[in-house]
C-alpha cells in the first residue's frame, strides 16, 4: 500500500465543518471529543476583514514528536501506511504527549483519563472527514516529503502528511489592517495545555526532588533518615497524581531510550534507592546526590518543549539550578552559592526584561517577594533561615515557571502569522511602497 498524505485546499474550505461531523460519525464509539478542529479566522465575520478556515487533525508525521517522547510506548507507526496509531489500553494519561505535539492533535479526554487522537481511518479507503468534505477541500495524495511550512504552522521539521495548497490568508493584502487591539478576536485560543492551578502536584514534586537532592550533596549526618525517605515517596505518589490512569504509571519506564519522562522517573526513583543505601552504609553518599541532580536535568529537559526563553532557553527556576543553588547554602560553600545565586538572579532579570518587551504582566509583588526570599534572606541570614528562604523563592519562581509555560500550537502560530504580516504591510503602506 502506498502512504498517503492529506491535501488541503485553503481556499475552497467554507468552514462548514463536514470534515468534524463526518470523522464523528465514523469513530463516535471511540471519540469523546473532536479530532479535527477547523479554525476560523475573523470568526464574527466583521465586514472589513478577511474570513478564512484552516481543517487541522493529526498529521501522521514522519518523525512523530507524539511517539518518539511518550514515556508509555503507546504509540506506534504503520510504515506501510504512514498512519501514527495510540493503543489506549496501553496510555496512562500522562499527557506529555499533548505538550510535545506542535499540531495539537493528541487530546486528553477526562471521561477515559487517557489521550485519544485521529487514526487515519484504517477500515476505510479514505478517512471519514476526507469522504464528507462537500467541496472537496480535503483530499488525499500519495505521500511525500512535505514542502515549507504554510502560514508559518510550526513543527514543520517533523514531516508531517499534509500539504496546504493555497494561502487562506492572501487577502489580508488587499484588506486595511486590523485596528489596534482586534487581533486577540480573529482567533479563538483554546484554554492553555498547561496551568499552575493543573499541574500544582508537579510543582510539588520536582521542588521536593530538589530539595532532597540539595541535602544529600550537602552532606553531614542524617540522624532521621525516614522522614527524609517519605518524603521522597510523597513527591513519587504526587507526581503519579497528574495521570489520568495511576494505576498504570509503571508504563512510564517502558520509553528510556527516547523520553525524557521516562529518564525523570527512572533516575528519581534511582536517587530515592540509592539514598537508602547510603543511609544503610551500602553506597557513598555523592553517588546518591549525583542520581538526584541527574534527576534534576531530566526534569528540565521534560519540559523543553513548553519553554522559549532567552538566553539559550535557561531559566531561573530550573530544577537543576535550584538544587545546586541550595546545596551550596546548605552545605556552607559560600563562592558556590554567591555564583550560583548570581546566576539564577541575572536570568531572573533578563526573563522580566523579555517579558516586559513582549508586554506581558511582570507581577511585581510576587518578583519583589521572590527577589527578597531568595537572594536577600540567604545573603543576611542565618543557615536555617537561609536554606528556608531558598526554598520559598525557589518555589515562587517555580510557580511562575509553571504560568509561563507555552505548548506550541497552530492557533498561536497562525495568529502570529496575521499579526506579522499585517504589520508588513503597514509598513508598505506607510512607507509609500517600500517594505524595508
Amino acid at each position: 500500500m502506498t502512504a498517503r498524505r492529506f491535501l488541503f485546499h485553503a481556499d475552497r474550505c467554507t468552514g462548514c465543518e463536514a470534515c468534524v461531523l463526518g470523522c464523528w460519525m465514523e469513530n463516535r464509539a471511540q471519540q469523546t471529543r473532536p479530532w479535527r478542529t477547523v479554525h476560523t479566522f475573523n470568526p464574527h465575520r466583521r465586514p472589513d476583514l478577511p474570513v478564512f478556515h484552516l481543517s487541522l487533525a493529526c498529521h501522521h508525521c514522519d518523525e512523530p514528536a507524539c511517539l518518539a517522547n511518550c514515556p508509555a510506548d503507546a504509540y506506534a507507526k504503520d510504515p506501510a501506511t504512514g498512519a501514527v496509531t495510540l493503543r489506549q489500553e496501553a496510555c496512562m494519561g500522562c499527557r506529555y504527549c499533548t505538550w510535545a505535539c506542535p499540531h495539537g492533535a493528541p487530546r486528553f479526554s477526562e471521561t477515559t483519563g487517557t489521550v485519544e487522537k485521529c487514526t487515519f481511518c484504517p477500515d476505510r479507503e479514505e478517512p471519514a472527514c476526507v469522504a464528507r468534505c462537500p467541496v472537496e477541500a480535503l483530499e488525499l495524495e500519495p505521500r511525500a516529503q512535505a514542502g515549507p511550512a504554510p502560514l508559518g504552522l510550526p513543527g514543520w521539521e517533523l514531516g508531517p502528511g499534509i500539504r496546504i495548497d493555497g494561502d487562506p490568508a492572501a487577502p489580508r493584502f488587499a484588506a486595511p489592517p486590523p485596528p489596534a487591539g482586534l487581533l486577540e478576536g480573529l482567533l479563538r485560543v483554546p484554554e492553555p495545555r498547561i496551568t499552575l492551578r493543573g499541574e500544582w502536584t508537579l510543582v510539588a514534586f520536582t521542588t521536593i526532588l530538589a530539595v532532597l537532592t540539595a541535602r544529600m550533596a550537602a552532606g553531614g549526618p542524617f540522624p532521621h533518615p525516614w522522614p527524609f525517605l517519605a518524603a521522597g515517596a510523597a513527591s513519587m505518589a504526587l507526581s503519579a497524581l497528574h495521570l489520568g490512569r495511576p494505576g498504570r504509571a509503571w508504563r512510564a519506564l517502558l520509553n528510556l531510550r527516547g523520553s525524557w519522562l521516562s529518564r525523570e522517573i527512572a533516575l528519581a526513583s534511582l536517587f530515592l534507592a540509592l539514598c537508602a543505601a547510603a543511609f544503610l552504609g551500602r553506597v557513598p553518599a555523592w553517588a546518591a546526590a549525583a542520581a538526584g541532580f541527574a534527576a534534576l536535568f531530566a526534569v528540565d529537559r521534560v519540559y523543553r518543549v513548553a519553554m522559549k526563553v532567552p538566553p539559550l532557553n535557561l531559566h531561573s527556576a530550573h530544577a537543576l539550578l535550584n538544587g545546586i543553588y541550595l546545596a551550596a547554602v546548605l552545605g556552607g560553600s559560600a563562592p558556590l552559592a554567591v555564583g550560583a545565586g548570581a546566576f539564577k538572579l541575572l536570568l531572573y532579570g533578563w526573563r522580566k526584561a523579555h517579558f516586559a518587551r513582549k508586554g506581558r504582566g511582570l507581577r511585581p509583588l510576587l518578583g519583589a517577594a521572590r527577589v527578597a526570599a531568595g537572594f536577600v534572606v540567604p545573603a543576611l541570614a542565618p543557615a536555617p533561615w537561609a536554606a528556608l528562604g531558598v526554598v520559598l523563592g525557589d518555589l515562587a519562581d517555580r510557580c511562575e515557571y509553571y504560568d509561563e509555560l507555552e505548548v506550541p500550537s497552530p492557533e498561536a502560530a497562525l495568529s502570529m502569522s496575521w499579526s506579522l504580516g499585517n504589520a508588513r504591510m503597514s509598513r508598505f503602506r506607510t512607507s509609500g511602497g517600500s517594505d524595508s
